[in-house]
Order: C-alpha cells, then structure tokens, then sequence
C-alpha cells in the first residue's frame, strides 16, 4: 500500500517541474509589470510602496493538481506611527479585529506634501470613529486595478500585456478579500492569481481582547502577521492572517506535506466541495506537536495518510474543525451538520476498506484516491 499512495503522490499529484519552472517566470514577469503599471495610474497605490509576498499552497509545497492558481499578498505601507494605530476586537468576530487609524492619518490628506501623493483620496476611508472602513479601502484598491487593465492595448476584444515579446490576456473579477487576475496564454490555458492587498503588523503590537492566541504565533518566533480586508456583516473587522507562521510549522516534516495533498486529492475525487485547502491544512497545523515529532519523522506515508483520514473523518463527524490560531471558532460551522456526517461516513468506509484490505490489496487504494476523479480545487 505503501507504495501505490508513493506512486500516486509522484505521477498524479506532485506538480511537474518544467510546468512549475514556466508558469512562475510567467506569473513573475506579468505580475511585476501589472504591479508598476498600477503605480504609474495611482500616486497613493505608489506612495504606499507596494510589496509583492508570494505565498499560498502553491509556495508552501502544497498545490494538487496544475500549477496555474497562485496566491500573492500586495502588502501596502501607510507613512505613519505604527505605535499609534490601536487594534481593537472587541466588537469584531473570532480572528478579525478592527483598525482604529490616529489623527496623523487624517494629516495626511490635508497637508499638501502628502496629499499631492495621493492621500486626499483616503478622507472618506474612516467613520466618525476613525474606523478603517473594508469595503472603502477594497473600493479604492479594486479601482486602481480597474483603471490600470482599462490602460491596457485591446486584440480580439481583450485587454493584453505584451511581456518578453510574448502576449497575455488580462480579465480580473473580485473574488472575497482578493482581486483575482486571469493570465491567458497563448495556448489557452489560464493563470489565476489571487492579489490580496494587506497591511502587516509587528508583535508585540496585538489586538485589545482578541481571541487569537497570540502565545502560538509568539512561539514561531516570528513577529509578523497580517490584516486582510475580507468582506463580513461589520465593515470594519478586518481578518487577521499568519501565513508565514503556518508555513514554518508545516516545514521539515518529512511525509507531512505528501499527506495533505494525498487528502486534498482524495477531497477533490469525493466530490467534498465545500471542504476548503484551509481546513484540511488547519486539520495538520494541530497535529504538529512534540509528542507527535517522531511520527512526522519516522512514519510511512501510508500510515500517515490513514492516520489523518481519521483525524479529519472524527472532526466531520463532530461538525468542527477548530480555528488553529482562534480556538473558537469552528471553520465548518456554516457547512450543513448532514454534509459533515455524511463525508464522515464515507471517509468511514475508506478507512476501514483501507485498514482491512489494503495490506493485501494495494490497488484498493486507487478505487478510492482515482475514479471518479473532479478537476482539483486548489
């Protein structure tokens, strides 16, 4: 058994490297000269220094399926005292936090050295509490992208970049928190990238009364994090992000990373469409734990792959996946208790068809892990 699931993480969902090599020299040169065009439209966009993080599953060792969807952070910078900004959570939900922006934010759209940079624009950005609004800083920046495309050259009625002497379509649609762009090859085949504009925040800087436990990200030793302005009923609780953490403590383990694209794989051929990447890494993120050090080290992949299916069959069962950095919050709470229960019940079947066939029967694996098989969710 151990070596199907070795051979199906090699021929079927390990990226090829010639695909991965191409699409990122694409995806880089594309991205640089979309990112300088939005500059050159938008003097506030360009006086916020923006910086281009690339994370996601495709940068943590975690996409299934083709390397053509990529998420990248568009950190922007606001020139002023990061002391003076107060984080409160208070009246926001579990991992979100609100952003209360001092007076000498306000300066900055009247005094004419900055506002000519661009600042007037973020007058309206703030309530009469100095509120950071979400959907007026995702208006503004979903504008700029607007306004940049709409600069671009028109062929067969469609927007292109001309990169390397090469051509690209250019489409972009708002997807959540995100500004999705779509990079057209010139075989057909699309490039998505997910741009989320974000601001990052240093530790010990910290939201008053939040429910993050900030002692797990204190642990990783590294002190920054992120706010993402993902759309919620309160337009000023901006979400609280630690990609950088996740991706340390997913690395170096061995078999871990094979395991969860084995289950996001087995998630796409299962047709559980709403079990999002997330959960299934978040699944992972609370089984790394000292006691557990030896298995990530010394456990096949097969035992590893069983281990988790049962991790996360008993979470579906129980209708919760806990929130890694925010405990309370359940990220299934808004899937249907029936779904949940009946994913569980199939992942019931797996398991046990695996544990009482399998030895015997390697290629009992396949029947579960191939047919059927649904185009990869990410």
């Amino acid at each position: 058994m151990e070596e199907v699931f070795q051979d199906l993480n090699r021929q079927f969902i390990r990226l090829k490297a010639r695909d991965k090599k191409y699409n990122n020299i694409i995806l880089h040169s594309v991205l640089e000269d979309i990112i300088n065009r939005m500059r050159a439209c938008d003097n506030l966009f360009d006086s916020m220094n923006p910086r281009l993080d690339y994370l996601g599953s495709y940068y943590d060792g975690l996409r299934v399926g083709e390397p053509n969807e990529y998420d990248i952070n568009v950190i922007l910078r606001i020139p002023i005292d990061d002391n003076k900004i107060i984080l409160d959570a208070r009246e926001s939900e579990c991992g979100h936090t609100c952003i209360i922006l001092p007076s000498e934010f306000r300066r900055l759209a009247k005094t004419p050295a900055t506002a000519n940079k661009g600042y007037v624009k973020t007058l309206m950005w703030c309530d009469t509490k100095h509120r950071f609004s979400v959907t007026k800083f995702r208006s503004w920046i979903q504008s700029v992208v607007d306004t940049t495309l709409n600069t671009l050259p028109v062929k067969d009625e469609k927007r292109f970049i001309n990169v390397n002497n090469i051509c690209y379509f250019i489409e972009s649609k708002r997807s959540g928190p995100a500004i999705t762009i779509n990079i057209i090859k010139c075989n057909n085949t699309v490039i998505d990238v997910d741009l989320v504009p974000t601001f990052a925040i240093t530790l010990p800087k910290k939201p008053i009364n939040s429910s993050i436990s900030l002692t797990k990200v204190s642990a990783t030793n590294i002190q920054q994090y992120f706010v993402v302005p993902k759309p919620t009923q309160n337009d000023f609780s901006w979400r609280l992000t630690f990609p950088i953490q996740e991706r340390l403590l997913i690395r170096s383990k061995n078999n871990l990373k094979s395991t969860i694209r084995l289950l996001k794989y087995l998630r796409d051929v299962q047709g559980f469409k709403n079990l999002s990447s997330y959960y299934i890494k978040t699944l992972f993120l609370w089984e790394i734990v000292p006691e557990n050090e030896l298995m990530w080290k010394n456990k096949s992949l097969s035992f590893l792959v069983i281990y988790m299916l049962k991790k996360l069959r008993d979470c579906l069962m129980k209708g919760e996946i806990k929130n890694y950095w925010c405990p309370e919050h359940n990220l299934i709470e808004k899937i249907k208790k029936n779904t949940c229960q009946n994913w569980g019940n199939r992942l019931n079947l797996i398991v046990n068809a695996l544990e009482r066939k399998g030895k015997c029967n390697a290629s009992i694996v396949l029947d579960y892990f191939t047919k059927n098989k649904k185009d990869p969710a990410g």
